[in-house]
């Protein structure tokens, strides 16, 4: 029997996040003005992570995001990169990296910063500055909130304003990455029962320190106005907390970061025009961090105020290589390091620019074994299961993929029920439903595609109605579908007289929560023509426990213009 009920359609106008840089490191809000052509420059980056915390409670990803992201930034050219991670990372040692970067930013210059790791909010230092009243800080590896010689290993919000304004006045432009957060609400609260999230805030009783910041006092009331070239992401407002999520085959990241560096490879060029504007690297990272967080993070951003965010180009691909000259005194080598290279003249014609790639199939493994676990400690409980997918059982406290509760019947995975009434012979449905939801994950940080749950992310309960809102379709053809917690598929459009072109750009599906509850993954695939094999494919599994066949069908579907978007859809009594 159907697990939604559709009810019907209109058509609204695209939600678009308010530009809003959060966790207090600034407020702006884009006004778009002409675009004007930025000299050539080079790419720069401090990169700054930490896990391994003194006194705190430590990380697990923020590490693995700043590597992520160096290796990102050196596949499009950036040489100059500073990366700073854990002990490494002080107060001192960040402030001379930063004074080192205003030094050598010169004008056109892109340069990255970037910061992974715990946020804290404390009164704020100068007056009037905060809405709030409170600052937002960045925690180093040695602060200690119960001493007061450790309590100064932090950096003030308004800190990281003084740099900026600084890089600014030499003419370069500044992308600022802050995947931390200083909030404490969260879209839906985390099932005890499951392995414990961790978060990248930190709380504590503030004390006197004897902390003399580098900012002055123009800094902390720098306005929207004031930064005229800078652009902001954040993984959180200042209210939310970034939980560090697992991304299916890599580890335990946070989503801004993975999101960001995945963006300027060259996924965020959603147009496919062989450049990334700043808007395309907004949406990207917007799509990809909502859908790996399963709807618990939702980005805000805020674009340079003196650019256009659709004219703004932060990466540019362009075609053709590099050749490097042979060394003069050694017949037929190449030198250790490749001249730096020529600057076009100011009239040169623009080069050709490459179209986005189509993207590779995902392997069925690519994600890696599903990890199961019984919550009892009775791994005996799996095995012999007939199931279409590796599986790999885990003990209940090593962050299993999926966690059964034998005496409830519930099913567990991220902290959320995703399946209820579950028996053993149940299971198998279960684990090939959380491998075909890793892989269509990956699939759609790849090429993601607009989706969202209205009016928000969190519980719904039995009887009330939520709406699915799938964006930027004009002209494109749109296949939805769903998986349930227990692996059933259901064909949701088209169905009987469904257009499967769309005309208008928004599509917004309501939907009445009925049983079976738990998790619904709703799963939007669009194309440029009408995808009229994967209709036909998935109206036969329409109703079957066979969710490995969708990750199947739609990894065949690897042209650039397909895009997948999916959004979980948490139901519960």
């Amino acid at each position: 029997q159907p697990l939604l009920h559709r009810a019907m359609r209109r058509r609204i106008a695209f939600f678009v996040s308010a530009a809003a840089l959060a966790a207090g490191l600034c407020a702006l809000a884009a006004q778009a003005q002409t675009a004007r052509p930025r000299p050539a420059g080079a790419f720069r980056a401090l990169l700054v992570g930490v896990d391994e915390y003194q006194h705190v409670t430590p990380l697990k990803g923020s590490v693995a995001d700043i590597i992520d992201l160096e290796a990102s930034l050196r596949k499009i050219g950036a040489r100059d990169i500073k990366t700073m991670i854990n002990a490494s990372v002080t107060r001192g040692s960040l402030l001379v990296e930063f004074e080192n970067m205003v030094t050598r930013s010169e004008p056109g210059d892109t340069v990255f910063l970037s910061i992974s790791g715990h946020g804290a909010q404390e009164p704020e230092r100068v007056k009037g500055s905060a809405p709030d009243g409170m600052d937002t800080v960045f925690l180093m590896p040695g602060f200690d909130p119960k001493s007061r010689e450790g309590y100064g290993e932090k950096i003030v919000d308004k800190e990281f304003n003084h740099f900026i304004k600084r890089i600014e006045d030499k003419g370069a432009r500044v992308v600022f990455i802050a995947d931390t957060c200083s909030g404490g609400g969260l879209a839906r609260d985390v099932d005890p029962r499951g392995a414990e999230m961790s978060y990248r805030a930190v709380k504590y009783t503030p004390i006197e320190d004897e902390l003399k910041t580098v900012s002055t006092r123009a800094d902390a009331f720098l306005s929207p106005t004031d930064f005229k070239t800078s652009t902001f992401l954040a993984a959180v407002d200042r209210q939310s907390k970034a939980p560090e999520i697992r991304v299916p085959g890599v580890g335990f990241r946070g989503a801004l970061s993975y999101a960001v560096a995945r963006g300027i490879e060259g996924a965020a060029d959603l147009n496919g025009d062989g450049q990334i504007t700043t808007a395309e690297l907004f949406e990207y990272s917007r799509r990809v961090t909502y859908q790996l967080s399963d709807q618990r993070q939702l980005i805000v951003t805020a674009a340079a105020q003196a650019t256009d965010p659709e004219a703004d180009v932060i990466v540019r691909f362009d075609r053709g290589i590099s050749v490097i000259p042979a060394d003069p005194g050694k017949p037929g080598q190449a030198p250790s390091a490749a001249p730096p290279a020529a600057k076009p003249p100011a009239n040169a014609p623009a080069q050709t620019p490459v179209a986005r790639p189509v993207t590779p199939p995902l392997a069925p493994g690519a994600a890696g074994p599903v990890r199961v676990a019984s919550l009892d400690g009775q791994g005996n409980r799996f095995t012999g299961l007939s199931v279409l997918t590796p599986y790999e059982v885990v003990a209940p406290g090593a962050n299993p993929d999926v966690l059964w509760d034998p005496a409830t019947r519930e099913v567990l995975a991220g902290g959320d029920v995703i399946a209820r009434n579950v028996d053993r012979n149940d299971l198998p449905g279960v684990i090939e439903r959380t491998a075909a939801v890793r892989l269509l994950k990956l699939r759609a940080a790849r090429t993601p595609q607009s989706i969202r749950v209205i009016p928000d992310d969190k519980l719904h309960h039995k009887g009330a109605r939520v709406e699915i809102e799938v964006g930027g379709l004009a002209g494109k053809s749109l296949v939805l579908f769903n998986i349930a917690g227990d692996g059933t598929v259901q064909m949701i459009y088209p169905i009987g007289s469904d257009a499967p072109i769309r005309s208008d750009a928004i599509y917004r599906l309501q939907l009445l929560v009925r049983e079976p509850l738990g998790a619904d993954q709703i799963v939007a695939v669009t194309a440029s023509r009408r995808l009229a094999e994967l209709e036909t494919a998935i109206r036969q599994l329409d109703r079957r426990r066979n969710p490995m066949k969708i990750s199947e069908l739609i990894s065949q579907y690897a042209a650039a213009d397909v895009l997948v978007g999916a959004a979980g859809l948490f139901t519960g009594p």
